[in-house]
């Protein structure tokens, strides 16, 4: 079975991104505790500090469905900061990339 990840872009405008970073954080948090996420990360952009791209692998399919059914109970802190919202996608792995280029 491939890898399931999700991907999501945001551009937080005037928002703090410290503040911001915070909130994805907990907001992660939250779907470690639902269960089958595992490792993600933050990414910000090198030349647009309030340009942020996180992903996250997930056990199946099936648990990135189950968050999605649940974090709008999560989402108040990020909406506030960012009410215009991020853009989302449900991705698979389908090649893994080495330092070597193999």
């Amino acid at each position: 079975m491939a890898d399931s990840w999700t991907f999501s872009e945001w551009s937080i405008g005037d928002a703090e991104p410290t503040a911001f970073v915070e909130a994805f954080r907990r907001f992660g948090e939250a779907a470690t505790e639902l269960g089958g996420a595992r490792e993600g990360m933050v990414l910000q952009d090198a030349q647009d500090p309030t340009h942020f791209v996180i992903i996250r692998r997930w056990d199946s399919a099936e648990a990135v469905d189950r968050w999605a059914l649940a974090q709008a109970e999560h989402t108040d802190e990020l909406r506030r900061l960012v009410p215009e919202g991020g853009r989302a996608a449900v991705m698979i792995k389908v090649a893994k990339l080495g330092a070597s280029g193999a």
